[in-house]
C-alpha cells in the first residue's frame, strides 16, 4: 500500500510539473502565473485542507497547528533571507527560495494523508482514496513547479523532487498501519497549512503585486480559486 500511495502521488506530482513546463520562457508573465497559482493554493486551503483538519480534530487544534506552520515559516524565511544585491541574481534566488518552501509545505502536508491511506481497511475506499490522491496531486505539482522552472530547473529535477514530497505519503502509510489518532492528523494538516498559506502571501501574492495591476492580480486570483474549487467537486 505505502509503494500505491507513493507512485501515485509521484505521478499526480510529476504531471503537475509537465503542466508547468509548458509556463518555460513566459518569464514576463510569471507575475499572472503567480495569481492564478494563489488562487489555487487558496482554493485547496478553503475547500480540501480547511474542512479536513477541522472535521478531524476540531477548530482548537486547527488553529495550534496553523500558527506553528507559520512560525516555522518565519524561521525559515530568516534562515534563507538575503540582500537584493543584483535583480537578475536576485529573482532567481527568490523563486528558488519559494520552490524550496512550497515544497517542504506540501512534503508536510502529504504525512497525514499518507497515514489515512495506511489506517484505512476498506478496498473500495481505498481506490478512491489513491485516485483522489492522484489527481489531488496534479495542481499541486503545478504550483510546486512554476517558480522552480522558471528559476531554470530542468526536467530531471521536477522528477526527483516529485520522488522526494511524495515520500511522507510512504512513511504515513506505514505509520497509519500501526497508530492512528486524529489530533495529530489535524496538527500535520494545519501545520502545513499555515506554511503553505504564509507562503502564498509573502512568496507569492506579494511579489506579483508589485509587478502588476492590483485589478489583474486579484482577477487572476479569483479565477484560479473558482478552477480549483470546480477542480474538487468534480473529484
Amino acid at each position: 500500500m505505502w509503494l500505491l500511495g507513493f507512485l501515485w502521488t509521484s505521478a499526480g506530482i510529476f504531471i503537475g510539473g509537465m503542466v508547468a513546463w509548458l509556463f518555460k520562457g513566459i518569464n514576463q508573465k510569471a507575475h499572472i502565473i503567480y495569481a492564478l497559482c494563489a488562487g489555487v493554493i487558496l482554493g485547496l486551503i478553503s475547500f480540501e485542507i480547511l474542512p479536513e483538519a477541522v472535521e478531524s480534530g476540531g477548530w482548537l487544534s486547527t488553529i495550534i497547528g496553523f500558527i506553528l506552520g507559520m512560525m516555522l515559516f518565519k524561521v525559515l524565511h530568516s534562515k534563507l533571507h538575503f540582500k537584493q544585491d543584483k535583480e537578475s541574481h536576485t529573482k532567481k534566488k527568490i523563486y528558488i527560495r519559494t520552490g524550496l518552501l512550497l515544497m517542504l509545505s506540501f512534503a508536510v502536508h502529504n504525512l497525514p494523508i499518507g497515514i489515512t491511506l495506511g489506517a484505512n481497511e476498506q478496498p473500495d475506499l481505498t481506490k478512491a482514496l489513491l485516485q483522489t490522491l492522484l489527481f489531488h496531486s496534479i495542481p499541486e505539482g503545478i504550483i510546486l513547479f512554476i517558480p522552480l522552472i522558471l528559476a531554470g530547473f530542468n526536467i530531471f529535477t521536477v522528477l526527483i523532487i516529485s520522488l522526494l514530497v511524495s515520500m511522507p505519503v510512504a512513511l504515513g502509510v506505514f505509520i497509519g498501519s500501526f497508530l492512528v489518532h486524529p489530533l495529530l492528523n489535524t496538527l500535520f494538516m494545519s501545520f502545513a497549512m499555515g506554511m503553505i498559506f504564509i507562503v502564498t502571501v509573502t512568496e507569492i501574492l506579494y511579489p506579483a503585486l508589485h509587478k502588476s495591476s492590483v485589478f489583474k492580480i486579484l482577477c487572476g486570483t479569483f479565477i484560479g480559486f473558482g478552477v480549483i474549487g470546480y477542480y474538487l467537486h468534480l473529484l
